[in-house]
């Protein structure tokens, strides 16, 4: 009988020792193991609660991948009549058309950012606008040593030189934050020289929410941008050609150096340039960002059929902001429509019809105008959208608007105007220094009569553009053929005619 008891205890003394050993074992699984069978034993007993008292369980939402921005409304959709535009990771995004300066799209784009090293647009438009492509650029002790080792760069060295044009490269393909100092200090004397010229230019392109406070994009609390005022600097950039070629350049060399015996290859980060990972049809370059405080940020440009879009994208997380900025540029080429409003090419006052432009004096109100297009959606006519007039000391302004949001602008100069009136006797029409719609509108009908000509001729002026320059070059051959034929018939006469007197 005791044998028995004896045995029992035993083997309950064993069971209990196997009970605390495996849950000793228990506490050494990994946290992430630990918390996943937590999440899954509460899980368990919330939903036998819901279903034991209420008969239905309670399904928790699956976890979403976008983040609380992508949920954030798009300001540009509120337009009556505008397309809608697609949702995109971005905190901040645009998408600009480039010949009108329309804004197609827009969510948050007054919202100051950090742009990263999208800021090396500004510095690289500044060092081709201010040094030309063969100076010396002699990297200085502060150049090599003014940035975070662990911050972009191709490895200059203290005392190397490299040409201008070689920097342009190594800012915007490899984004080298050493490059940009040492381009700051040739062209200004010092950083802070050189700064004060980038925050003076965003100031002139209309930016309202930007400053620099160095000219490669490095992290610092002063250092911001908008998406609006980033997309006016990479439009004035643009505009430069050799800005272009460098941007939309996906490899480049540098050579041996004073200091270095190797090339460097450098190859542009831009991953929707062609044939690379998100390669986009029609990509024309861009430049890329990143810092632990600006995430993801890009600027990209393209072209297609005729028309040319940017696109900014501030603070998005990884590489869905190539996907997000695809969308973007679809939406804007499949959504909109470019009209060409005015062309001086088409205009009659820039032609032979109106010869004071040949005499030096003040010519027609439509030489004063630049080409002027606007950005409406592919749904719309012009016949919809409106010519709103004002002015301020500078210049005239005429801003077109569709459904009240502006779908282009052009500006004349005040002075040019008022020598055009002045020319014309009609000064007396401007009161108090300012001019009006009428006072336009009646100096304009002054070409009536030459745009009524100038309609007839259209057509034929139109095909003479569609022949080919050769054509027009074997044309003035053959004339000059003539005429040389003609005279020496001429002097073939008058021989004739002397030896008929002798």
């Amino acid at each position: 009988m005791i044998n028995r008891i004896t045995r029992q205890g035993i083997l309950a003394l064993i069971t209990a020792m196997i009970l605390c050993l495996s849950g000793t074992t228990s506490t050494f699984a990994t946290e992430g193991e630990a918390n996943t069978g937590a999440a899954a034993a509460e899980t368990t007993v919330t939903g036998s609660d819901s279903s034991g008292e209420n008969g239905v369980e309670n399904e928790e939402e699956p976890e979403r991948l976008e983040p609380d921005a992508y949920f954030e409304p798009i300001q540009s959709d509120g337009t009556e009549g505008w397309p809608a535009g697609p949702a995109v990771w971005a905190e901040s995004a645009v998408v600009m058309d480039l010949d009108s300066g329309v804004f197609l799209y827009s969510k948050n784009m007054d919202a100051v950012k950090y742009p990263a090293s999208i800021t090396k647009i500004m510095t690289t438009l500044l060092a081709i606008e201010n040094a030309a492509p063969y100076e010396r650029v002699t990297f200085s002790e502060n150049a090599i040593f003014g940035i975070e080792r662990d911050s972009s760069h191709i490895g200059i060295r203290v005392g190397e030189i490299l040409s201008m044009e070689e920097c342009w490269y190594g800012m915007m393909l490899e984004s080298a934050n050493e490059v940009c100092l040492a381009v700051a200090e040739h062209i200004s004397g010092s950083v802070a020289g050189f700064v004060e010229l980038m925050n003076q230019k965003a100031a002139e392109l209309g930016c309202t929410n930007t400053h620099f406070t160095n000219p490669n994009g490095l992290p610092d609390e002063n250092h911001y941008t908008t998406a609006h005022d980033m997309a006016l600097i990479a439009q004035a950039a643009y505009k430069n050609k050799t800005f272009r070629n460098v941007c939309q350049t996906q490899y480049y060399c540098i050579p041996k150096t004073n200091v270095c015996g190797e090339e460097r290859w450098l190859s542009n980060h831009h991953k929707m340039l062609p044939e690379r990972a998100y390669a986009y049809e029609g990509c024309t370059g861009g430049k890329t960002g990143f810092t632990q405080a600006a995430l993801n940020t890009l600027v990209t440009y393209a072209e297609r059929d005729g028309r040319r879009l940017v696109c900014v994208s501030l603070r998005t997380n990884g590489a869905q902001i190539y996907t997000d900025t695809a969308s973007l540029l679809d939406y804007g080429f499949q959504n909109f429509q470019n009209i060409t409003v005015f062309s001086r090419s088409n205009c009659p006052g820039t032609h032979m019809l109106c010869p004071s432009l040949y005499s030096g004096e003040p010519s027609t109100i439509d030489t004063l105008r630049p080409t002027t297009i606007i950005t409406i959606p592919v749904t719309a006519t012009q016949d919809q959208v409106e010519t709103v007039f004002s002015q301020d000391d500078v210049n005239l302004y005429h801003t077109y608007l569709y459904n009240q949001y502006s779908v282009g602008n052009e500006a004349i100069s005040k002075t040019g105007f008022y020598e055009r009136l002045t020319s014309s006797g009609k000064t007396s029409v401007i009161s108090d220094n300012k001019i009006t719609s009428e006072t336009i509108s009646d100096s304009e009908a002054e070409l009536d009569f030459y745009h009524k000509i100038f309609k007839k001729i259209s057509p034929l002026t139109t095909i003479l553009k569609k022949v080919p320059v050769y054509i027009y070059v074997l044309a003035g051959i053959l004339l000059l053929l003539i005429i040389m034929e003609i005279v020496l018939l001429i002097k073939r006469k008058k021989r004739r005619k002397r030896k008929k007197r002798n």
